[in-house]
């Protein structure tokens, strides 16, 4: 008896929370609910032309970017603040009570479905009245006519409407407008319900009135993107350009914000105009920006104290860019020249480079003096030229150009130039290999030369002779126009330099590097060649620019579980301020997970970073699916937020990540980077399944038995390679991955140019060990791992045949393999809808082997009959 009543207790628990009425059903019995709003209907309505089936389809509320909770404010107008509050149904109706009987009423009722995987099901709405169903702000459903009363009865025979629903994991928002008719005498009352397909159960489908949920694919890509920072001279103003995705087609809004950075406050904002970033003048009072019309191009100044604008440069074709001269007195601008068209319809390639299709565009400089705007054109000539600098006088430009060399690696080098601006002369100063820049100091007697460790010789390089370094390893040189000598000032530096920029306050030189998995900013002390680590409050900055007349400057960044952010930073004290943060509102109800650090230790008992990201609501009591993310080039995986494998994504959905930095990355010191050269794979390769196997023995809540692993570009070849070597893997994913190094070597835009170091001198011809036995298609018959490969159709750099080669070798061995072409787009797969596909895409793979869940890849893919 006792076990009988404990059963109906259960069943009696089970039907109060899930409201079931039958197997898989779920009946919504609490709502979100905004109150009833009186709609006055238009003057003048001849006719009867706008009436109530009118209001249902009429927006007169943001839905799209609706995130209601419980006793919110919501403000319909200055005369009316209305509140969201709980509703709770009666008989599994929520009812409303009619305040007017004369005119149309409105009420919204929100509610959140938060799915814990894939899934589908049916959505039904019962109501007597008029209503529209909406799921993340896309109207789904709609009964556009009322019902009376039946005869003799005080209720109606409400119509049942019903559609076909699938939910992505994570939370949605399902809104209901429902509209009074006040002609109709009927209840005003609504039911909802849902009904799971066969393949899921309750337990998948969670509803709830709490917004908080965990980040996706649509926060990514739609919240507001920071692409350019730059700070006035004097270091009061700092601007921001900022995008965002505006429609489901992707379509972007640009627009600029000017703060104060004393306060943060807004100084000035400029939407609706074409701007995407701006120059600041170095004179403070103005700044510069372009605005282009099909293939033409004008530039403006625009007075910050009058608000005027005027135009410099009108109407230029081909313009290809401008920098100002560090008085403001001039800019030097670039245009491209484009060859006459060939209609022969055959090509005579003229080097390497020729395979790309501006190759033969040739980029030349330009002078226009202000405010007189008289113009002087300053190269010309066979070959392309490239600002690098302008000395602080204003007198000599720093210029340079690129010669073909297939002799030697890298295969080209830069010839650095000095132009005498007022005689108009230019002497040539250095031939370089492995130049990434260069800019003057600012007495103009010394230049920094920005390049990899072979740029001058031994000098930038500490490796013994026997060993090659990596020279995508960015070092620093400090070269005296004088002596004619170099000076590698950071032979012992680690981290690998991105940019620079030389201090006229301080006499010091701030570089922005690679370190380790992050980007910090180091200063270099002139006096003590010392440098000290700036602290900012971003683990990845990605940007920055330097005030000219005080010791500060504007970055922006990210960091594993902080989307990017805009800052200002004092740089005598490290003091920073935040400026802008553009996801602020959209992220308030998001949670994240936290990350880890952790790290084993290799064949050569060298430490190998990793980090681990968990889910939101991590129970070290469960066991977790497991993601193991890899590049193995010459880059870190470094900690920005988004990235184009966005690891909070996939720990959303449920998984654990685990992302490791093998040997050869810079960042790490030249020891470390130069084992990515003549490695494809060896070490790598070994390295991640090492660690794997080394976390999956510390860490007993990842299900050793469901791990994935996933690379792209070479980070795909290392999936493929992987798989080659090991089945520990229950499944892979591998983009843009090179399948064959030979044609990639031969094929890719760049593939003969990133092999001068990865391959240095090694050949199909003398390398067979490499360039065949690394190659996954040589071993496709050692592939047992369900493997997916995904592929921009118009990869110029990984060839799309890459993937396709493989594809073909796998099927014919009778393997489980997938290809999925995206087409039309690049390396990059950066297309908005295209990119969400993808994203998608990845998730379902991985759901179907790791979790055993295939609907959704079968919903994406679904097999031909």
């Amino acid at each position: 008896m006792k076990t009988k009543y404990s059963l109906l207790f259960i069943v009696f628990f089970a039907t109060l929370v899930f409201g079931q009425s039958g197997k898989d059903s779920i009946i919504i019995k609490e709502w979100l609910s905004l109150g009833n709003i009186t709609i006055r209907l238009p003057v003048l309505n001849n006719d009867k032309k706008f009436n109530v089936k009118d209001i249902l389809s009429f927006n007169d509320i943001d839905i799209k970017n609706l995130s209601p909770e419980e006793n919110q404010n919501f403000s319909w107008n200055k005369e009316q603040l209305l509140k969201w509050t709980k509703l709770t149904s009666s008989n599994d109706f929520v009812r409303f009570n009619e305040k007017n009987l004369k005119e149309p009423e409105v009420n919204y009722l929100a509610a959140y479905l938060d799915a814990d995987r894939w899934l589908s099901g049916k959505l039904e709405i019962i109501s007597c009245q008029l209503f529209a169903a909406y799921i993340d702000g896309n109207e789904i459903l709609t009964k556009g006519s009322s019902q009376n009363l039946k005869p003799d009865t005080s209720a109606c025979t409400p119509e049942k409407s019903s559609v076909d629903i699938e939910l992505e994991t994570g939370k949605h928002l399902l809104l209901i407008k429902s509209v009074k008719d006040p002609a109709m005498v009927s209840n005003w009352e609504v039911k909802a319900e849902i009904t799971l397909d066969t393949s899921f159960s309750k337990r998948d489908l969670n509803i709830s009135l709490n917004p908080n949920h965990f980040v996706n694919i649509n926060n990514l890509l739609e919240d507001p993107k920071i692409r350019a920072v730059s700070i006035s001279p004097d270091g009061e103003l700092a601007s921001v350009a900022v995008s965002q995705v505006i429609n489901e087609n992707g379509n972007n809004e640009n627009w600029i914000n000017i703060y104060r950075t004393k306060d943060a406050s807004l100084f000035q904002s400029f939407k609706g105009l074409s701007l995407k970033y701006i120059t600041w003048n170095p004179k403070g009072e103005s700044f510069a920006y372009t605005e282009s019309n099909k293939d033409k191009t004008s530039l403006w100044i625009y007075n910050i104290k009058d608000g005027t604008s005027e135009k410099i440069l009108d109407g230029i074709k081909d313009f290809d860019g401008f920098v100002f001269s560090p008085n403001g007195n001039f800019i030097i601008y670039s245009i491209y020249e484009k060859p006459e068209e060939n209609k022969t319809g055959l090509k005579r390639f003229e080097g390497l480079e020729d395979r790309q299709p501006d190759f033969r565009n040739k980029s030349f400089l330009y002078l226009i003096n202000i405010p007189e705007k008289t113009q002087i054109r300053l190269t010309a000539g066979n070959k392309s030229t490239y600002i690098n600098d302008i000395s602080l006088d204003g007198k000599k430009l720093l210029f340079s150009t690129r010669t073909d060399e297939t002799t030697d690696r890298p295969y080209s080098y830069l010839t650095y130039y000095i132009l005498d601006l007022q005689k108009m002369e230019a002497d040539s100063l250095l031939n370089l290999y492995w130049s990434t820049g260069a800019q003057f100091s600012p007495d103009g007697n010394k230049i920094l030369f920005l390049g990899g460790p072979s740029m001058f010789g031994n000098k930038g390089n500490i490796l013994s002779s026997d060993r090659i370094p990596n020279d995508f390893d960015i070092q620093a040189y400090i070269y005296d126009l004088n002596t004619k000598k170099a000076d590698a000032i950071s032979r012992d530096f680690n981290p690998s330099i991105l940019t620079a920029f030389w201090s006229e306050k301080d006499n010091a030189i701030y570089f922005n590097s690679i370190d380790k998995t992050f980007q910090n900013l180091y200063k270099y002390s002139m006096n003590e060649n010392s440098y000290t680590l700036i602290k900012l409050k971003t683990e990845v900055t990605e940007s920055i620019d330097f005030a000219k007349d005080i010791s500060a400057a504007v970055y922006t960044g990210s960091s594993a579980t902080d989307p990017g952010k805009f800052y200002y930073v004092d740089l005598q004290n490290s003091n920073s301020k935040l400026l802008y943060d553009p996801s602020k509102e959209s992220f308030k109800d998001i949670k994240l997970g936290k990350t880890e650090k952790w790290t084993f230790k290799n064949e050569r008992n060298v430490p190998i970073d990793g980090l681990i990201y968990y889910p939101p609501n991590f129970d070290s009591s469960r066991k977790y699916p497991c993601i193991v993310y890899y590049y193995g080039g010459t880059l870190p995986v470094d900690q920005s937020f988004e990235g184009r494998y966005p690891f909070n994504i996939w720990t959303a959905n449920g998984y654990i990540i685990y992302v490791l930095q093998p040997s050869g990355a810079i960042g790490y010191g030249q020891d470390f980077s130069a084992y990515h050269v003549n490695d494809w794979g060896k070490t790598t390769a070994q390295e991640i399944i090492d660690g794997t196997k080394k976390f999956l023995s510390e860490h007993p809540f990842v299900d050793s038995k469901k791990i994935g692993c996933i690379g792209a570009s070479y980070g795909g070849f290392m999936t493929e390679n992987l798989v080659t070597k090991t089945n520990m893997f229950t499944t892979a994913i591998s983009h843009a991955g090179i399948s064959s190094i030979s044609s990639y070597w031969g094929v890719g835009y760049w593939g003969y140019e990133y092999s001068a170091v990865a391959s240095a001198n090694s050949f199909p011809w003398n390398r067979k060990d490499i360039y065949v036995d690394h190659s996954p298609l040589f071993n496709a018959d050692k592939i047992t791992t369900p493997l997916l490969l995904l592929h921009g159709s118009a990869d110029t750099n990984v060839p799309f045949g890459e993937s396709l080669q493989l594809f073909t070798a796998l099927k014919l061995l009778n393997r489980k393999v997938e290809l999925v072409q995206v087409t039309g787009l690049n390396h990059l797969i950066m297309e908005y809808k295209k990119r969400k596909e993808w994203t998608k895409t990845i998730i379902a793979w991985f759901n179907k082997y790791l979790k055993g869940q295939p609907q959704w890849w079968n919903n994406l893919y679904p097999k031909e009959n």
